[in-house]
């Protein structure tokens, strides 16, 4: 009897466990072949944006990550849909305010999306071509092959587009905030058609290279650091950027990689302090860019930010550009408020480095010790353990009483 009673209590709270993760399923995974184009091809990207912070919130779904329904793909920034026949992207929207109306990789042969956090992958059947789009303040899409490969960007009515070296500008009207500015950019040998201010864009990348797409931060906008993004492009052009990491409102997190060598893990975030480890497995140094925003970190009015590297304070600077030109560790913050900062770091050599961005006030001693974490659980596991405690303990007690 004993036993049967065990089995009826873990396939109850089994079920539990499968009902949660039922109320998830669109949230991440594959999306379905049967997926269908929308029903009105004139549902703007504002419209996707509106639509999709409706059923996000409907789900309780916070921060940054995309939601899938059908071939439509919503994120906090980020809103597109997916050809399921050809896996072309298309009504791809910034904030809002629609960019592309396809981005579109010749000869390339569909065979899934899968959707995995704030990063979207789009798949050709042999895996040499792919295609990430990411749901961060950057809008950041990478595009690689291990073949040569052309790239085309269908730009969306009100947009205009120029060239200047090897970086491509596309600046698109916000009505409610500053213009939304887009880069292209590859750090490949790559040749540039650009028809007209309104596009079409076609970018031809040599075999294994990659084509990226990185806006100024839509959270930074209005804030004077256009200059400052654009550098940072400059320097994805030339292979001397790592990562990039968004932290945002509920804990959530986009990382992404620029360098195939480059890995970041999140160790532990607190309201103090988020601890971050980076590996690459290429010696050579490399820049790096966090996005704070909402709740990553707690500041009060006295407060600010601070960068340890390895357990010792960085050397911040004032001016960016001496980040860029930095031959040693260096970090510039720009913190305009209390909810949001950009920071830009340059690491000089590479194994393994641990970054703790840590809130300090304005009195802190630089010297002082990097405060210790608890590094965070899996979300919700230990509510079920716990409730899978109560239901054994009232189990056994009522088995005593008899």
């Amino acid at each position: 009897m004993k036993l049967k009673y065990l089995i009826m209590i873990s396939v109850s709270v089994l079920m539990v466990v499968l009902m949660i993760n039922s109320g998830l399923c669109q949230m991440g995974g594959p999306m379905n072949d049967g997926m269908g184009r929308r029903f009105d091809e004139n549902f703007s990207a504002g419209d996707m944006m509106g639509t999709g912070q409706m059923l996000r919130q409907d789900v309780g779904m916070h921060g940054m990550g995309f939601m899938h329904s059908g071939a439509c793909l919503y994120g906090q920034y980020i809103t597109f849909d997916v050809d399921n026949q050809t896996g072309d992207i298309t009504n791809y929207g910034i904030a809002g305010v629609e960019i592309f109306d396809s981005i579109v990789v010749d000869g390339f042969n569909y065979n899934s999306t899968r959707v995995n956090g704030a990063m979207t992958t789009i798949a050709d059947t042999d895996g040499t071509t792919f295609i990430q789009v990411h749901d961060n303040p950057a809008a950041v899409i990478n595009v690689f092959s291990s073949g040569d490969h052309t790239v085309n960007f269908d730009l969306a009515e009100g947009t205009t587009v120029s060239q200047e070296d090897n970086i491509i500008t596309i600046e698109a009207s916000n009505n409610e905030a500053s213009d939304i500015v887009v880069y292209i950019v590859s750090e490949s040998d790559y040749s540039i058609d650009i028809s007209g201010d309104n596009g079409p864009i076609f970018i031809t990348v040599s075999s294994g290279g990659s084509v990226m797409v990185r806006a100024v931060p839509v959270n930074m906008q209005g804030q004077g650091l256009d200059n400052v993004h654009r550098m940072f492009v400059r320097e994805m052009a030339g292979n001397r950027v790592g990562a990039e990491v968004s932290l945002g409102k509920g804990g959530s997190m986009s990382v992404v990689n620029y360098a195939k060598e480059m890995h970041v893990e999140l160790q532990s975030m607190t309201q103090d302090m988020i601890r971050l480890q980076v590996n690459c497995t290429d010696p050579a140094g490399r820049m790096m860019a966090f996005n704070l925003d909402n709740t990553s970190l707690m500041l009060q009015e006295n407060d600010r930010l601070g960068i340890h590297y390895d357990g010792a304070p960085m050397a911040c600077v004032e001016d960016p550009e001496q980040v860029f030109n930095a031959t040693q560790a260096t970090c510039w913050i720009s913190q305009q408020t209390r909810e949001q900062a950009q920071v830009m770091m340059y690491i000089p050599e590479f194994s393994e480095h641990i970054i703790d961005i840590v809130v300090e006030s304005d009195e802190a001693d630089e010297t002082d010790e990097v405060p210790t974490t608890t590094e965070t659980g899996v979300p919700g596991f230990e509510a079920i353990i716990a409730v899978l405690g109560l239901v054994l303990t009232g189990y056994v007690s009522k088995k005593l009483k008899k």
